[in-house]
């Protein structure tokens, strides 16, 4: 298979979206990507992301393309998880504090943690479009919640911490783990057993 037929290939395979660490990663030329540009194939949606005029504009993939030091969390982690249908104005993202991200430009919640908690709990899930983001597990959401209870809207509260309650692939142990890590154990055992004594 030639380079341009790989490009095409996964092209097909990612919502026409395509980008330059994709290519350098599977040895293809990047001078493809300009040719296929020049040729009308392609538009260069930003710096080292391509996509087809029928591709999909997928703003989280991009977003996180761009700012790889992010991590998708809270509210935008739970509409990218499925437990909530709710697409929030403002990504949530979390990043360590050391880095410097200019939330009000970019039009987004920006959360910040210690160094060692930032890739804590973190998974990869894919968004409607297919491609892969990094964001925090259904665990580090409930840890996080409980941390900020009081910066959190009640009525996602209630709502992220009882879905847990029924949710299939639930992991105990991985949530107990992250809640140690975060020092905050006691804290989780005691809502999660409210919450199942509610049912």
């Amino acid at each position: 298979m030639d380079y341009e037929e790989q490009i095409r290939k996964h092209l097909k395979e990612h919502g026409g979206i395509i980008t330059a660490a994709f290519c350098r990663e599977n040895n293809i030329p990047t001078i493809y990507l300009s040719r296929l540009t020049a040729a009308g194939v392609l538009s260069r949606v930003e710096k080292g992301i391509y996509l087809t005029k029928d591709g999909d504009f997928d703003e989280y993939y991009f977003f996180q393309y761009r700012y790889s030091k992010t991590i998708y969390s809270y509210e935008t982690a739970m509409y990218l998880l499925g437990i909530t249908d709710k697409i929030v104005q403002k990504m949530d993202v979390t990043v360590s504090s050391d880095y410097k991200i200019n939330a009000a430009k970019l039009n987004i919640n920006a959360h910040y943690v210690k160094k060692s908690m930032l890739n804590v709990g973190v998974i990869n899930v894919k968004t409607m479009f297919g491609n892969v983001v990094r964001a925090y597990s259904y665990e580090r959401l409930i840890c996080d919640f409980i941390a900020h209870r009081k910066a959190m809207d009640s009525e996602t509260y209630g709502k992220l911490l009882r879905s847990y309650v029924k949710y299939k692939n639930r992991d105990i142990n991985e949530l107990y783990k992250i809640a140690r890590e975060m020092e905050m154990e006691g804290k989780v055992h005691d809502v999660l057993e409210v919450i199942y004594e509610q049912g």
